[in-house]
Order: structure tokens, then sequence, then C-alpha cells
């Protein structure tokens, strides 16, 4: 198993516009979720003032465990030298990048109103989690990105290895 060919995937029309649709509508749902608590206000996901951590935060960080779970993959076959899932590495990795993005993202729905995200983008508070959330998992998708080419570009990937073990510890 020293050399990975890709091939394309050979899936019937009517089966990938049926999960293409059902994606759809799953993304659909999710956005009119979002504007709903965007509208109505926090209180409908069970924040108050005593209660200070809602859906929002707990998808968040529910969605950067996923990150780094998905990453123990891709950390299997260049850290710990499993040839088996050398194939899903690059997978892998794309897959905690979106998830980290989606954690992320998800945060800005705690800011209230979107114009916030100015503020929150310009003013740092040192002493704020929130604010250590953002350059912390922000550069935990850059070391991934890198990761992803490392592995895939071939100039380059004699050093994917180390740039793994240096992701895996990072996670």
């Amino acid at each position: 198993m020293d050399k990975i060919i890709f091939q394309r995937l050979k899936i019937e029309a009517p089966l990938f516009w049926k999960l293409f649709l059902g994606l759809g509508f799953f993304i659909l749902v999710g956005y009119l979720c979002a504007h709903y608590m965007e509208t109505e206000g926090h209180y409908v996901t069970g924040m108050n003032n005593q209660i200070v951590w809602g859906m929002p935060h707990v998808f968040a960080v529910l969605l950067i465990v996923i990150a780094s779970g998905v990453l123990n993959v891709a950390s299997m076959s260049s850290v710990f030298n499993f040839k088996l899932f050398k194939p899903l590495a690059p997978l892998s990795a794309l897959m905690a990048v979106a998830f980290l993005i989606s954690g992320l993202v998800v945060l800005v729905l705690d800011l209230g109103r979107p114009d916030r995200l100015i503020v929150a983008m310009t003013t740092y508070n040192f002493k704020s989690i929130f604010a250590w959330n953002i350059f912390l998992y922000s550069g935990f998708a850059a070391i991934l990105v890198v990761y992803l080419w490392f592995m895939l570009d071939r100039t380059v990937s004699n050093y994917s290895k180390p740039v793994g073990v240096f992701a895996f510890y990072g996670e």
C-alpha cells in the first residue's frame, strides 16, 4: 500500500440528488433556527442572567471537540505510522478544518447582532476566554491547512510527518 490512487466515486444520479436535497433541507433548517434565535433573542436557547451558556456555546464546544476527534484519523497515519488510515488522512484534515470553522461561526451567534463582530475583531480583551478561543482555534485551523497542503502536495510530502506531529500536539 505504498502508492495511494484517488478515484472518482461512482454514484447514481437519483441517489446524489436525494442526498443533495437532504443536505439542503438540513442547512435550511439550521439557517431558520439561527434566524429565529437572532430575531427572538437568546432566551430561546435557555440563556438568561443566571445561565450564561446557551445552545450556541454547547454546539461550538461540540464542533471543536468533533474537529479534534476527526483529526485523530489523520494522526494515526502520520504520527503513529498506520498505513491503513493514510488514504483517509486528507479528508480527515479537511473535515477538521470545516468543523473548526463551523464552531467559530456558531460563536458569532452569541454576539447578538452581526455588527458586534466588528467590535469583537478590533478590540481584544485578553482576559476573556472568548477572545482566546478566536486566536487558538483560528491558529489551529491554519496549522491544519498547512498540514493538508503538506499531505497533498508531492513536492513537500516528505515533511508531512513533522507537520502532522505538530498538529497532533497542537490539538
